[in-house]
């Protein structure tokens, strides 16, 4: 059991990559985070970023080197494991291939590299276009 101190000030999440910790820390009920994205992204998109999610979980799971310290779901600070599966998915989603590569090796065994590295491409598409539409929402928008 690892017993650590987690006061991150400072640390600047985007939308997206906050969406995937709180996906982290409610992964045994699913079920709000998915309709509050069927609400803003649509069912299809929705149910891919889901699937996405549930097969890089496996993955970690399955291929993992060790398990990610996962926070409770009320906590204020963000864990190093949390953030760094939060980068992780928007490197994968942004086509920053070199950057996601190196940072899988990390994660899981070399057999699940490239499926992980597809999962969280999968994960993160629809997360990233949730933001692009909040930004298309945004009042300060200037079209």
């Amino acid at each position: 059991m690892r017993h650590e101190h987690f006061e991150r000030s400072g640390v600047a999440l985007r939308p997206p990559e906050w969406r995937i910790v709180r996906m982290l820390r409610t992964r045994d009920d699913i079920g709000p985070i998915e309709a509050e994205l069927a609400a803003n992204i649509g069912d299809a998109r929705a149910a891919q970023a889901i699937d996405g999610f549930l097969q890089v979980l496996a993955m970690l799971g399955q291929h993992g080197w060790n398990a990610p310290l996962i926070l409770r779901p009320g906590a204020r600070s963000v864990s190093d494991d949390e953030l760094n599966l939060a980068r992780f998915v928007l490197h994968c989603a942004e086509q920053d291939r070199d950057t996601a590569t190196a940072e899988a090796m990390m994660l899981v065994a070399p057999q699940a590299i490239l499926p992980l590295v597809e999962a969280g491409t999968r994960l993160g598409l629809p997360l990233l276009c949730e933001e692009c539409r909040d930004r298309l929402r945004c009042p300060l928008t200037f079209q």
